[in-house]
């Protein structure tokens, strides 16, 4: 080993330990031509655009066939790829381009990229605003097809065992082929603990950390590195005492993951007898065989935004029923809880009437407001679900609802499908539940109300706490404020959850808090019935919630409760683990 060695730290973004060689990824984009044409060039520009992406889309089907059967993330998210190429809406917006503006191919697709780049960067929803590295990706292999710059990673066999990837960011199908080309460990410059990097990286089991400022230029091809993807640290160059911390910490890794695999099946029952359904959270109808792989006992969030974004129409009626019915067949009988349309704010699609571009989305027409306003689409929605309701067993979800008047409209604008339904002789359930979201504090406030009139609550953390702590925690400079365990935080917990105790009705967390392990023995004291996660947390948190007993977790939520700040609820929840859970369980570590 030469030189000295340097710690990085970053997001952990797929958790586990491995040590390996660096092999530096140079994935710098094409520089594209940008010029105009001249009329009669119109048409063989067309034709270099749709046989440039043919050649994509025969490509992304050569790649996502390596990987049928695995069962994983990727291939949802390799499908997706697939599915924004196939989309027609591209070819034809691209192509009017060329023909009106008589710009080249290349020029005409950045410009299409460009506008349903910004269309994702203004979505509230981190998860669905880091999609925007998706368009690019699309966008980048139309652009190597045209200029015959198709970077091919598909023959790697040079690659020695114990490689590691750095580089500045990757691309989902990047990750995929890698991961299957005896890499070990991904380091990107780039992306976020939602990033396609890290969701591909996770179902590959593969450990990653993303956000590694400085590491390019740091790192130098063959250099030794220990990448614990579980505390977010890259070790440059590592001393034989590092080392040697790297290979006891990937194999203590290694061995709990097997266990708590093997414990999938056991249901999470508290030590005195209450049970807590853990489920999984979906964006793609594929992606409900990664959460039943890892224990997953029903899909607790299925956000129906993927069949939105990039159209030029919105989905029709068929369009959605095909799409849950899909659900249903894979799901073997578990219940789906759908979550209606939460986006707008903005253009999601080219053909939206009444779109319009907002200074703030977050707080703007967006989710339920947007679905009454357009009640169409939101109308198509509906009758999508009613009908697959007779498939399996369905809730619908309202996002963002603030209001009781809200859910009201929502109820007779279902009436009114029904109505048109049965006047057409198609099948539907009548008795789905129709549950809301609390994730805006009018409707914590006034949850009690609330609870009178739906079938049941699903807390959704992220805008929640977004919302009442007034912290943006994508915004570095203040997302030191987001703090879960902050005392209004869980005020406004145990008020929702009251309310809809009170009422006998369930509630459910399907925010990021779900998966916490901090969190929770104060959500199991909530009386929380479910949790919905993304498909990792699911083995650690079924197996956490095995280790807990109920009236502890109460007892430990009422002490909390008194607490004035977030700190003096962190150390009562640490004592509590440490005391409950006790030092011998590995359950709340990723390592020694």
């Amino acid at each position: 080993m030469t030189g000295r060695a340097r710690v990085f730290r970053g997001i952990g973004a797929s958790p586990g330990v491995a040590i390996g060689r660096v092999f530096l990824l140079d994935r710098s984009r094409v520089k594209t031509p940008h010029y105009h044409i001249q009329p009669d060039q119109v048409d063989y520009e067309i034709e270099r655009l749709r046989n440039a992406i043919g050649a994509s889309v025969g490509q992304m089907e050569t790649i996502r066939s390596r990987f049928v059967g695995d069962g994983k993330d990727h291939l949802s998210i390799l499908e997706a790829h697939e599915m924004m190429l196939r989309d027609k809406d591209l070819l034809d917006e691209t192509g009017q381009l060329i023909k009106k503006e008589l710009l080249n191919a290349e020029w005409a697709v950045t410009r299409v990229v460009g506008r349903l780049r910004t269309i994702f960067a203004r979505l509230s929803d981190p998860y669905f605003r880091e999609r925007q590295t998706d368009v690019d990706y699309m966008g980048e292999r139309i652009l190597r097809n045209l200029m015959g710059k198709v970077a091919d990673l598909t023959e790697l066999s040079h690659l020695d065992d114990a490689t590691v990837i750095v580089a500045h960011e990757l691309s989902p199908v990047d990750t995929a082929l890698l991961a299957r080309h005896r890499v070990t460990a991904f380091v990107t410059e780039a992306g976020g603990k939602t990033s396609h990097t890290s969701i591909v990286a996770r179902s590959m089991d593969v450990p990653a950390v993303v956000g590694v400022h400085g590491v390019i230029d740091a790192a130098g091809s063959g250099d030794l590195v220990v990448v614990d993807g579980s505390e977010g640290t890259v070790v440059l160059r590592p001393s034989h005492v590092q080392v040697e911390r790297g290979h006891k910490r990937s194999e203590k890794f290694r061995l709990l993951n097997l266990e708590l695999l093997e414990a999938k099946a056991l249901p999470a029952r508290t030590v005195d007898g209450r049970d807590v359904v853990v489920a999984g959270n979906i964006e793609l109808p594929n992606e409900v065989n990664t959460v039943l792989s890892r224990g997953g006992e029903e899909i607790g969030l299925y956000r129906t935004e993927f069949m939105f974004l990039g159209r030029k129409d919105p989905p029709n009626e068929e369009d959605h029923y095909r799409t849950y019915c899909r659900i249903f067949d894979d799901v073997g009988g578990r219940r789906v809880t759908v979550r209606t349309l939460d986006l707008g704010g903005d253009k999601m699609f080219a053909g939206a009437d009444g779109a319009v571009n907002e200074p703030n989305p977050a707080l703007g027409l967006r989710a339920i407001r947007y679905c009454l306003e357009h009640r169409d689409i939101f109308e198509a929605q509906l009758a999508g679900l009613l009908r697959a309701s007779t498939r399996g067993d369905l809730r619908i979800m309202l996002p963002m609802v603030s209001s009781i008047e809200e859910l009201r409209r929502v109820k007779e604008i279902i009436a009114t499908v029904q109505a048109r339904l049965t006047s057409e002789a198609k099948e539907y359930r009548k008795d789905v539940p129709l549950g809301i979201m609390i994730e805006v504090p009018s409707a914590a406030i006034t949850a009690d109300q609330l609870a009178r009139e739906a079938d049941f609550f699903s807390i959704g953390t992220n805008d929640l706490l977004q919302y009442l702590l007034a912290v943006d925690r994508t915004n570095e400079r203040v997302d030191y404020l987001y703090a879960p365990l902050h005392p209004a935080v869980l005020r406004t917990l145990n008020m929702i959850a009251s309310a809809a105790r009170t009422t006998h009705i369930p509630v459910s967390v399907c925010g990021e808090l779900a998966g916490d392990l901090e969190l929770t023995p104060i959500l199991v004291g909530l009386g929380v019935q479910q949790l919905s996660m993304n498909a990792g947390s699911i083995p650690k948190v079924k197996r956490l919630v095995r280790e807990l007993a109920y009236e502890e977790c109460r007892a430990l939520l009422e002490e909390t409760l008194l607490c004035a700040t977030h700190d003096e609820v962190a150390d009562m929840v640490r004592r509590f683990m440490r005391a409950k859970v006790g030092s011998g369980s590995d359950v709340l570590d990723d390592g020694p």
